[in-house]
C-alpha cells in the first residue's frame, strides 16, 4: 500500500540524538530538481538500488592503482537505505580501501588526517567526509564464552569507547555486481528523494536542519569543507546496542 505517495525524501541530522525527516510528495517542481539535484536510476525491484563505480579515498580515483580500487570495471550495486546503520561493503572491497588509508585511531586523533571517500553513482561523483565514515561507538558488551557463562556465572561486561571506520562486511552478489548498502551516514550528507514513479533517486547536500541544497558535480573538496564548515567536526557517536544490521530479501 502506497497511500497514493508517488515521491517522499528522507534525511538525517548529524548531530546525535538529533530528529530525522521523512516528507511525502515534492518538496521542489521536477524542472529544479532535474537541474539542480544529482540523479540516479533505479536498477532494483525490490529495493532502492543503482550503480556505483570507483570507491576510494582521496580525489581522482582514475589515477590510482586499480588493483585497489573497488567497483571498477562492471561496477557495483548500491543500495541506498535509511534502514541500515552504517556502509555495509564486500570483505574484498574493505580489505581495498584499508590500503588506501592510515588506521583510525581509538581515541580519533587523527580524523583532520583522513581523506574524502570519493564514489561514482550513476555517472556522478559523490563524496562523504571522514566525519560520516568514521564512528565513535560507546556502551557496554557482554564477554562469555558460552550461554552457560551467561546463567551460571557473572559475565564479564566490558565498556566501549572507540572510534572505527563506520563500515561492516556483506557479501552479498547481484545482476549488477558486488552489493554495497549505503545506510544512516549517507543521509546525513544527502537529503535523497526516492520517485516511484520515473523510478530514480535524487541527491541535494543536506544543510542544517536537512533543508535541501542544490548539488555542484565535481565539487571540490575545499568548496564541500567550506559548505561543511558550520557542521560538526567530530565522529558520528552510536551506541553500540543501536547500530541495526541490513535487513534485505535475496533479490534486489
Amino acid at each position: 500500500m502506497n497511500f497514493g505517495v508517488k515521491e517522499f525524501s528522507i534525511c538525517l541530522q548529524r548531530t546525535p540524538g538529533s530528529d530525522g525527516f521523512m516528507t511525502w510528495g515534492s518538496e521542489v517542481t521536477a524542472d529544479y530538481k532535474e537541474k539542480s539535484y544529482a540523479r540516479a536510476n533505479v536498477v532494483g525491484k525490490h529495493h532502492w538500488v543503482t550503480r556505483m563505480h570507483n570507491v576510494s579515498f582521496g580525489k581522482s580515483p582514475l589515477n590510482d592503482n586499480y588493483a585497489n580500487v573497488p567497483c571498477t570495471g562492471g561496477g557495483c550495486a548500491a543500495i541506498i537505505d535509511s534502514g541500515t546503520s552504517l556502509i555495509a561493503a564486500p570483505g574484498l572491497a574493505l580489505q581495498q580501501l584499508s590500503t588506501q588509508i592510515e588506521p583510525i585511531m581509538e581515541d580519533c586523533s587523527n580524523m583532520h588526517l583522513l581523506p574524502t571517500l570519493h564514489f561514482i553513482i550513476d555517472g556522478t561523483e559523490l563524496t562523504l567526509p571522514p566525519e560520516a565514515y568514521v564512528m565513535r561507538v560507546t556502551g557496554e558488551i557482554v564477554e562469555a564464552d558460552s550461554i552457560w557463562d551467561i546463567l551460571w556465572f557473572k559475565p564479564k561486561v566490558r565498556k566501549v569507547n572507540m572510534c572505527m571506520p563506520a563500515f561492516m562486511q556483506m557479501d552479498m552478489h547481484s545482476q549488477h555486481g558486488p552489493v554495497w548498502i549505503l545506510g544512516m551516514p549517507f543521509f546525513r550528507y544527502y537529503h535523497t528523494t526516492f520517485d516511484r514513479e520515473q523510478k530514480a533517486m535524487h541527491f541535494a547536500l543536506a544543510g542544517p536542519s536537512c533543508s535541501a541544497h542544490p548539488f555542484k558535480s565535481n565539487a571540490s573538496d575545499k568548496a564541500l569543507i567550506a559548505f561543511n564548515a558550520g557542521a560538526s567536526k567530530g565522529p558520528m557517536d552510536i551506541d553500540v546496542h543501536q547500530i541495526v544490521p541490513p535487513t534485505l530479501s535475496s533479490m534486489i
